[in-house]
């Protein structure tokens, strides 16, 4: 998905918000109520064989259906995600009603798939396809891999349930399929090189191709067809190679999500480890579940550490957080517990689970079970709460909870509650002071950059220029130190950042770079820092040979031993620590006074 429609996505989201103040921790149990899903559903007949629609939005405080304006009532993007969780319901709790409503939801995914195998995404008021909007024309894009997920799935549970029904599934996978695979060959094998990183060239959305490996996946594991596993391959190898960093280097095995930029990472619809995980163990393909503990055990848990996150931009960003980019983990720690049998994961899973439950910044339950509702979600900076309550978010939160359903391990924390963390700290370059030359703050026009984010104003530097401030420590401790900073399309190595901690030079960091234009990124700056108890400096200089502006956004002192703290009920608590000299996580359960 392009930049800009994500950001309208997440703005029109928002846009709905009804703030509310945060309501402390309720332990209701942990049903996976259908009800407010239920509620979004709309029956109909078309072409003269019955369908379910799910309606987009509802909004607080009636929860009525609301149309997506412009668009139309009911789409792809979420009646085939509603279709997964009914599918999950079944083989959960053999509930005869949510595989009627799984068939219904898979009637429409497969009528709104053309000859060609492509899909359009939303259905108008009179039923009739909107085969012109921007979101929803004809195309292989998110809705298609969503609408392949529900068909791959659908063929698994069917080639039991009902074997005539699944063969009319089988004719609609495989003729997406066929889409997929014209979209994969004609680049496949080739690569694009953006700011000196590989970029594999046959996909474009990497997001949206981890659905459709889910949906590879889930029908190969019930009929094993060689196109099917060729497809499994070119996809599983593109996600494998769009992958970069390391547990203490940017962006820390992130699994990157579109082919635009090789530092951006956002939470929602990065499925790469889930479905890795998973087609790892179908095809027994090692490398691609090891691809998928990379990403857990560096990305993942420092999440974990840090709190939810919108994306890493490359700053970590936690103003919008939606149950989209939460239900990510989860599913991604439970596939890994399942596929390694390590209960680690599984812990992991329950802990990232406590979002829904209140284990958030703004401390309010997300998902409410005794409606289930899963609400839209949360700006971690205001702390406010969007009481709307629309189809993705509700399907996200039960797929969530769904995933935790058979791991124990991972329910004995779905209602953990943070004690206390000690992690990384963000000095924004505009809040510093000029301690040498003439730096200036700069106030961008736009946050993008078109393949990245400031986190705020930023300040520009010549050659001699310095900044300088003060930060406080309760102890003594070695911190990693990071800075966010735009690198200039120069010969390398004719401009340098100069770090100092105590007056004590950190490191020196190459910030020319003559791949291909000025890009933002985040880089680790010499080895460790010693931080002493009380006040110390941090500082900053531009040297080299090039009169050229360097734009700096921010540094980031990095503990190098992270953690956060747990409590799981009255007297038990859990801590993951990370140890960035290491490079170790370590998770430890204790009793309490």
């Amino acid at each position: 998905m392009k930049k800009t429609n994500v950001l309208l996505s997440l703005a029109l989201l928002f846009s709905f918000a009804a703030p509310v103040s945060a309501k402390g921790i309720q332990d209701t149990g942990t049903n996976i109520n259908l009800t407010h899903l239920n509620s979004l559903d709309q029956e109909v007949k078309i072409d003269g064989k019955e369908m379910l629609l799910t309606h987009i939005y509802s909004e607080y405080p009636n929860y009525q259906w609301v149309d997506a304006s412009g668009e139309g009532i009911a789409c792809v993007d979420d009646t085939a995600r509603a279709a997964v969780v009914y599918l999950n319901d079944y083989e959960q709790t053999k509930n005869q009603d949510s595989l009627n409503k799984a068939k219904m939801a898979l009637n429409f995914v497969m009528h709104m798939q053309a000859d060609d195998g492509e899909f359009y995404n939303f259905v108008n008021k009179d039923l009739s396809i909107n085969k012109d909007g921007s979101t929803s024309i004809k195309s292989f894009d998110w809705w298609a891999a969503r609408g392949m997920w529900a068909l791959g799935y659908g063929y698994k549970i069917f080639n039991k349930a009902d074997p005539q029904y699944a063969k009319e599934l089988n004719n609609h996978f495989l003729l997406a399929n066929n889409a997929l695979q014209k979209k994969l060959n004609p680049n496949y094998g080739k690569y694009s090189t953006i700011h000196g990183y590989q970029v594999p060239a046959w996909i474009d959305g990497f997001d949206a191709m981890s659905n459709a490996l889910l949906s590879l996946s889930e029908y190969y594991a019930a009929s094993p067809n060689p196109i099917v596993k060729d497809s499994m391959m070119k996809i599983g190898e593109g996600l494998t190679k769009f992958q970069f960093g390391s547990f203490d280097e940017y962006p820390y095995g992130a699994h990157l999500d579109w082919n635009g930029s090789p530092t951006l990472w956002h939470a929602w619809g990065s499925s790469q480890t889930f479905a890795l995980a998973k087609a790892g163990q179908v095809l027994h393909k090692e490398q691609w579940i090891q691809s998928a503990k990379k990403e857990a055990d560096y990305l993942f848990t420092h999440i974990l550490v840090n709190g939810m996150i919108k994306e890493m931009a490359p700053t970590m960003a936690k103003d919008e957080q939606i149950a989209y980019g939460v239900d990510m983990l989860v599913q991604g720690f439970s596939e890994l517990s399942k596929v390694t049998h390590d209960k680690t994961y599984a812990k992991y899973a329950g802990i990232a689970a406590s979002w829904f439950t209140g284990n958030n910044d703004a401390q309010f339950t997300m998902y409410d079970p005794s409606t289930g509702r899963g609400y839209d979600g949360i700006n971690g900076v205001t702390k406010k709460v969007n009481m709307n309550s629309g189809a993705e978010s509700t399907i996200e939160a039960l797929m969530a909870l769904q995933a935790i359903h058979n791991l124990p391990d991972a329910q004995k924390y779905l209602y953990a509650k943070t004690v206390e963390r000690h992690t990384q700290s963000v000095l924004e370059a505009e809040n510093f002071s000029p301690s040498q030359g003439n730096p200036q703050v700069i106030q961008p026009q736009s946050q993008w950059t078109g393949d990245a984010s400031y986190s705020g104003d930023i300040v520009g530097m010549l050659p001699g220029d310095g900044l300088k401030t003060t930060i406080h420590s309760d102890q003594n401790e070695d911190v990693l130190v990071y800075a966010a900073v735009e690198k200039k399309y120069l010969p390398e190595g004719s401009l340098f950042l100069d770090v100092y901690v105590n007056n004590k030079l950190v490191g020196s960091s190459n910030v020319a770079d003559s791949t291909d234009s000025d890009y933002l990124t985040l880089i680790k700056v010499g080895k460790l820092a010693t931080l002493t108890k009380g006040s110390n400096t941090v500082s900053v200089s531009l040297r080299g040979n090039q009169n050229k502006t360097v734009n700096l956004d921010n540094i980031i002192i990095q503990p190098a031993i992270e953690s956060a703290l747990f409590q799981t009920d009255n007297h038990r608590f859990i801590e993951i620590e990370r140890n960035f000299i290491n490079k170790k996580n370590s998770i430890k359960e204790f009793k309490g006074n």
